[in-house]
């Protein structure tokens, strides 16, 4: 039981993530693609679509999907399917390889535990 509900934490950190062109960037930086949670032991991670969708998996099973945007250096989940409050805003970096999220003032106070876990200072790293 605390497996699955760290996997769930684990997807919807993931989720609210951005990629899917294989690791391309579009002109505001954010990278798209597949991004796996190095410290995933059940292959956990994020993926990004260029059209502005995400989802969260695990496992090969998708535990959350939404959509996000970009402005500047803030990802911001838009929408997501796990009654999450949104819009919600977070700082990332991406350095070609390692994409990186930290909290803003606005998801310090984030309700929806799962997902500010996935991104206090989470880093996903682009899947070849």
């Amino acid at each position: 039981m605390k497996k699955n509900l760290l996997l769930l934490v684990i997807g919807f950190m993931l989720a609210s993530l951005v990629l899917s062109a294989c690791g391309s960037s579009d002109k505001s930086g954010f990278p798209t693609g597949k991004f796996i949670d190095p410290n995933s032991d059940i292959g956990a991670g994020m993926e990004f679509n260029e059209d502005g969708t995400w989802k969260a998996f695990n496992s090969g099973y998708t535990l959350a999907r939404g959509t996000y945007s970009v402005d500047g250096d803030t990802y911001i989940e838009e929408t997501n399917n796990g009654n999450c409050p949104a819009p919600m805003q977070y700082k990332f970096s991406f350095d070609g390889t390692n994409l990186k999220f930290e909290l803003t003032d606005q998801s310090r106070n984030d309700s929806c535990g799962e997902r500010k876990m996935g991104f206090d200072g989470a880093t996903y790293v682009l899947s070849k």
